[in-house]
């Protein structure tokens, strides 16, 4: 770790005009669908073949436990942490935190929007910065909401991502 970044998503960087993907960073939508019962293929797929490719941010992991504080006490709750634990523990070496750069971007990026009178989400606008100050790709259902914010997006539901 440099300067609050991890190293692991720049190895490999592109070159200015080198668009080759190096690595991906997931939004809550693809987490929770990754854990449902019966997750769609192409996500299943999209995880499996870019698996040490693939990072997430404490912010998606403070959106899946935020979900699981919601829900009433009972074993629903109860396995829906189970499983959030899992991922934790499966992902350990690749959640990245909210670093100085990445607080930076996001808040460069979340002005630059609403000045173009596209404010955006705050959480988006941290997962966006996150990608951005560590040359991700951010993973997502939602491609839209991460628009006003400039960054590469690739929807996992449509495929592609190489």
């Amino acid at each position: 770790m440099d300067g609050g970044r991890l190293e692991g998503p720049r190895t490999g960087a592109p070159r200015p005009g080198d668009r080759r993907v190096t690595g991906f960073l997931l939004d809550t939508n693809v987490v929770s669908e990754a854990i449902k019962p019966d997750p769609d293929p192409r996500v299943t797929e999209f995880l499996r073949d870019r698996h040490d490719r693939v990072w997430l941010s404490v912010v998606v992991l403070y959106e899946m436990e935020y979900g699981v504080h919601l829900l009433p006490r009972g074993r629903r709750r109860l396995a829906v942490a189970t499983l959030i634990a899992g991922i934790v523990a499966n992902y350990e070496n690749r959640i990245l935190p909210l670093s100085r750069e990445a607080a930076q971007r996001a808040a460069m990026l979340r002005a630059r929007a609403r000045r173009a009178g596209r404010p955006g989400q705050t959480a988006d606008a941290l997962i966006a910065g996150t990608a951005a100050a560590n040359e991700l790709v951010v993973a997502t259902r939602d491609t839209g909401d991460f628009a006003p914010f400039d960054v590469e997006v690739l929807n996992p539901w449509t495929g592609g991502g190489d």
